[in-house]
């Protein structure tokens, strides 16, 4: 989604973009009619991924490089020492660890620019040493604004979950993968308890699919709240935002979220969002100012959190869907974004070619 947005965004600025993706579909970059790559079908290796991209490189010659995903800043890295082609590297949080290949932490250390989508992600990146400060800036995700607004709740998933009237509804939406426990979705399941005893009738839907469902159903089970646990599945994009609509709130305390883009969706719609004070998503919900903020490893903490929400305890503004979506979209919206890369690529140097 970063690398889309951010085509589209250089595009707004008057570059002309050539957008490389492994998987690439069709979608805004051609109907907004930006120069393009030639498509490689289907996953391929990365080997040969790379390869594509320092071949365009050697052939177009482009004024600035912009990988991202670090993975791929081994061939910006290299473009750079055969072409003299400045570079930018996307840092997104997670992807950021001190396990990093030799050439990728290389490609960090010698790149024009490093852009971190967070505080938190800017940290790790200076963590691992040997980075310039001052070249990592930080871009905040985006997301598209036309899909997230403010409208009543539909019936049809009223329906599909069999809510009642006076159901209050608690939604996270995340994969339900080992790898994405970090999200928080078992800290919301332990806090269920007295969340139920001080709210009531609270039913808490988790969309997302993926290996760890049947590993989380059971903590349900454990904690004798499966009743009011409903995982959704997948969600189709088109039905995320009435997903959105349908919550009363919207919790994810997450421990390693680089940014959180789902917080930008909410928001949007108009929900009150709830999430972990120790990464990325500080930074989503701009500091506390956009919603709740709690600690993520606190089961009480959190239950305390949601309820404050369930109970529109609070800013006025996290209550007030449509000041909250005006909120949301003046400080993360396309234009924002926009706007931030403009200065960001305003300091890149001009291109050097090799003696």
């Amino acid at each position: 989604m970063f690398s889309r947005e951010m085509a589209l965004a250089l595009s707004d600025l008057g570059h002309v973009v050539r957008p490389f993706g492994k998987m690439d579909k069709p979608g805004p970059l051609r109907d907004r009619r930006i120069a393009e790559a030639n498509d490689l079908p289907g996953p391929v290796r990365t080997a040969a991924f790379a390869g594509s991209c320092l071949a365009a490189i050697a052939r177009e010659r482009p004024d600035y490089v912009i990988s991202t995903h670090v993975n791929f800043g081994p061939v910006a890295l290299l473009a750079k020492r055969m072409f003299g082609t400045p570079f930018t590297l996307v840092a997104h949080g997670i992807d950021i660890h001190s396990r990093l290949p030799r050439m990728t932490l290389a490609a960090l250390r010698y790149a024009d620019r490093v852009v971190a989508v967070s505080q938190w992600t800017r940290a790790r990146v200076l963590s691992l040493g040997g980075i310039d400060a001052s070249r990592v800036v930080i871009v905040p995700n985006t997301f598209n604004e036309l899909n997230f607004g403010v409208a009543p709740p539909v019936e049809y998933l009223s329906k599909r979950y069999e809510l009642e009237p006076d159901d209050k509804v608690v939604l996270t939406v995340a994969r339900l993968d080992p790898g994405e426990r970090y999200k928080g979705y078992d800290r919301i399941l332990e806090a269920l308890p007295s969340l139920l005893a001080e709210c009531g009738k609270v039913r808490f839907i988790v969309a997302g699919q993926g290996g760890d469902r049947q590993r989380a159903e059971g903590i349900a089970a454990e904690l004798g709240v499966s009743q009011a646990v409903t995982f959704a599945g997948f969600v189709p994009d088109a039905e995320l935002a009435d997903h959105y609509r349908l919550a009363d709130a919207f919790a994810m305390p997450s421990v390693g979220e680089g940014f959180g883009i789902v917080f930008l969706e909410a928001m949007a719609c108009g929900t009150p969002v709830l999430a972990g004070n120790r990464d990325g998503s500080v930074d989503a919900l701009d500091g506390g100012r956009l919603g709740k903020l709690v600690n993520p490893d606190d089961a009480a903490e959190i239950a305390d959190g949601i309820a404050q929400l369930l109970h529109r305890r609070g800013p006025d503004l996290w209550f007030d869907r449509q000041a909250l979506h005006e909120a949301v979209v003046d400080r993360f919206g396309r234009a924002a974004f926009r706007e931030t890369l403009r200065g960001v690529l305003s300091g890149l140097p001009p291109r050097v070619l090799p003696a």
